[in-house]
């Protein structure tokens, strides 16, 4: 496992792809695409921000991880990551116009649709398009102290977080069952 954090590495794998599909095409460099919230930063074109998590149980409650015969790790969560991709309107200069919007938001959903899993730790990842009601994309931006603006929404699911709490459970080696017959009439 390694030690750089999970959600950092997820982010990052996420980026990679998106700049292989954007850069040079629509955009010039690799800086130009950030994991940032809209309005943190104003030297980026393209902003890939996580606004929201959730833990992900297909099968109900997760069961313990068996590391060896008497040492369990507490269960992985599995969690679905929810982001915001967005062009990024405060750009120095002006330099973001209306049409340059339209295709980046254009770029970022074509790279986003032909994306395959992404994989981390050895576990495939999917990227899909995440649907919002129109007054969960308005109250989002409200929340970010922004005005509503046209952008792509994404989940990746499962990420899986490992536990780090590791119990011992010594291995039954004796077991003792004592019966007492019931009486002749079955009482």
């Amino acid at each position: 496992m390694s030690e750089e954090p999970v959600f950092e590495r997820i982010g990052n794998l996420l980026l990679e792809r998106l700049r292989e599909e954007m850069v040079p095409a629509v955009l010039n460099q690799g800086d130009d695409i950030k994991l940032t919230h809209p309005g943190a930063e104003t030297d980026y074109r393209f902003g890939v921000f996580l606004h929201d998590i959730e833990e992900v149980r297909p099968y109900g409650p997760p069961s313990s991880v068996r590391l060896s015969e008497d040492t369990r790790r507490r269960p992985d969560r599995l969690l679905a990551l929810h982001f915001l991709m967005y062009a990024n309107r405060k750009v120095p200069f002006d330099s973001m116009t209306a049409l340059d919007e339209m295709v980046l938001l254009e770029s970022a959903m074509r790279a986003v649709h032909s994306m395959e899993p992404l994989e981390v730790d050895g576990q495939a990842v999917k990227v899909t398009f995440h649907e919002l009601a129109r007054n969960e994309k308005t109250a989002l931006w409200q929340s970010l102290s922004s005005p509503l603006q046209p952008a792509a929404y994404l989940t990746l699911e499962p990420v899986r977080i490992p536990s780090t709490r590791i119990r011992r459970t010594p291995p039954v080696r004796e077991f003792q069952l004592t019966t007492k017959r019931k009486g002749a009439d079955g009482k």
